[in-house]
């Protein structure tokens, strides 16, 4: 069985503990059929908040589709009972917030050691200090932005990426459908003392903290993320660059044509990373992505060859398909401009 631990504020439905849940979390949605608006400090820490006192809380089950008030006495239900079911550490790796939900509380998935990807919805508009505190392999962060807003980046989406310095995929979506995906590398850190002056520099490793300051007024601004790119190229790893670009090249707003040519020139350089990320996402058709690319001029008849084999390789039957029609089309080409001479 599956519980919720919550209290009532100004009206207002707020999660204090979750119980009984898998890997994969979804925050209730309702409870007694009022909205969830406020997810508690420490929701998801090792250990309650203090702030909401326990005589205070109320506990829901989930009957069916719907969270109902449970009856506590007849079953015998405490919280200090149910604190060892409690959704916590390493026993979650994903979390979906749903619509509703506004407000996130301090440190509410601390020490979530195993957690990957959370899904917002549009409605968050406040998130607490520490979020993801102790989460150190968050890489997937998902956004939406309901129908009506006229603004292409969500209001929280630099907060969040300020916090999370892990390489984190970005996928923003507007209504149902994706309206673009960016990669955000990694960084760390580093605290040097100025012993003399008694004054502590903060240094900044990998170009993950400059790529999270491309923010206006909240607003993302795709130029600023594109003229960054040089910096990733000396510093982040091919794979990382190679799944940058190809979120860029795939999504949003088109580059403009100094960028694009940057990008263009570093794939064809990392020819061999580029095929063999591309087939390893095997939920992923690489065709979409390889007609991209090929609308883009990218290819050339040695590319064409190399993905040949590194795609056969790997066994991707779509890949080779694609690619060895489209040598076909290029050497029908060359016959073709040799016959007419």
């Amino acid at each position: 069985m599956q519980y919720a631990a919550y209290t009532i504020q100004n009206n207002r439905i707020v999660l204090c503990r979750l119980y009984g849940m898998g890997e994969a979390v979804f925050i209730p949605g309702m409870i007694e059929g009022r909205p969830v608006e406020v997810l508690a400090d420490h929701l998801l820490a090792s250990e309650m908040t203090a702030m909401y006192p326990s005589g205070g809380m109320r506990l829901a089950c989930l009957e069916g589709d719907d969270w109902n008030l449970a009856d506590t006495g007849e079953q015998g239900l405490s919280l200090n009972e149910l604190e060892k079911d409690a959704v916590k550490g390493s026993a979650v790796r994903s979390v979906r917030i749903p619509e509703g939900v506004r407000q996130i509380g301090n440190y509410a998935f601390y020490g979530l050691y195993e957690l990957r990807e959370v899904s917002f919805p549009s409605t968050i508009r406040q998130i607490g200090w520490g979020m993801f505190n102790g989460c150190r392999k968050v890489g997937r962060l998902e956004f939406h932005i309901g129908d009506e807003c006229t603004a292409t980046t969500p209001p929280i989406l630099q907060e969040v990426l300020d916090s999370v310095p892990n390489e984190t995929e970005v996928i923003v979506n507007r209504g149902n459908a994706q309206a673009y995906r960016l990669r955000f590398p990694q960084y760390y850190e580093e605290g040097k003392e100025n012993t003399p002056a008694r004054i502590i520099e903060i240094i900044y490793h990998g170009t993950g903290r400059q790529y999270r300051n491309c923010f206006l007024h909240r607003e993302l601004q795709f130029d600023m993320y594109d003229e960054l790119f040089p910096l990733a190229a000396a510093q982040e790893d091919p794979v990382t660059n190679v799944h940058l670009i190809i979120d860029r090249l795939t999504s949003g707003p088109a580059p403009k044509e100094d960028a694009l040519a940057r990008y263009i020139d570093y794939l064809r350089l990392e020819y061999a990373v580029m095929i063999d990320e591309i087939i390893k996402d095997r939920e992923c058709d690489p065709v979409p992505v390889l007609t991209v690319l090929n609308n883009l001029d990218y290819f050339t008849s040695m590319i064409v060859d190399s993905s040949i084999q590194i795609a056969s390789g790997a066994g991707c039957p779509q890949a080779v398909s694609f690619l060895m029609e489209l040598r076909g089309r290029s050497m029908s080409h060359i016959r073709k401009s040799r016959y007419e001479l």
